[in-house]
């Protein structure tokens, strides 16, 4: 069990070190929240209280992104802080479009309590996220690319096997060594305390607009 919680660590670890490579390249500033540095005691209150400290800060504009999109390293950030220029919020949908692995919105379609009581961890994120945001801005949100993100062990396989992750999938096969072609069960005892879903929204890092 040790070991199994150590390679978990691992895992979490490499997706997280990507996550903050991917943000670093943007040429915009950081701000990283994690899990000890989180206040609420819903994960919708959790992520507000983090957007709303980015705001305090004093930052326009936040681009708020997780740990678990394997490519967000591709993402356009450029064209991004473009659209929130414009006024526009913008949204990264997951694949199946129920959640999203990006939010961008400024400082006056931002309302706390409403933000914080959207269905964060529901399928219906999406759609009722999206509505939220037009309704504050006046405009429809902009749509990146779907994007898969990784919350289960079968998709941590299917990352390791298809190694379209900028360096991400040769991390974890450092980690995983040859779990990965273990069965079903073994590799569900391996990864499932990194990848349960907690949201299908982003939870840890906040990168603020110009």
């Amino acid at each position: 069990m040790r070991d199994d919680y150590a390679k978990n660590r691992r895992v979490a670890e490499a997706f997280y070190e990507h996550t903050r490579q991917a943000v670093t390249e943007s040429g915009l500033p950081v701000l990283e929240v994690t899990d000890a540095q989180q206040r609420g005691s819903t994960f919708g209150a959790r992520l507000a209280n983090a957007v709303a400290d980015a705001f305090a800060a004093g930052y326009d504009r936040v681009i708020a992104v997780g740990n678990d999109c394997p490519t967000l390293h591709e993402v356009d950030w450029t064209a991004i802080t473009e659209r929130l220029d414009d006024g526009r919020p913008v949204l990264g949908p997951t694949s199946g479009h129920a959640g999203t692995y990006l939010i961008g919105l400024s400082r006056d379609q931002f309302e706390h309590e409403a933000f914080a009581a959207l269905p964060w961890q529901a399928p219906a994120l999406f759609s009722a996220l999206h509505r939220h945001l037009a309704d504050a801005s006046g405009a429809a949100p902009v749509r990146l690319a779907v994007r898969d993100d990784v919350n289960a062990p079968a998709e941590l396989h299917a990352l390791v096997r298809r190694g379209r992750s900028g360096g991400l999938a040769a991390r974890l096969r450092r980690v995983l060594g040859h779990t990965h072609h273990t069965s079903d069960s073994s590799s569900r005892r391996t990864t499932r305390p990194v990848l349960e879903r907690r949201s299908r929204a982003p939870p840890y890092s906040s990168v603020p607009g110009r």
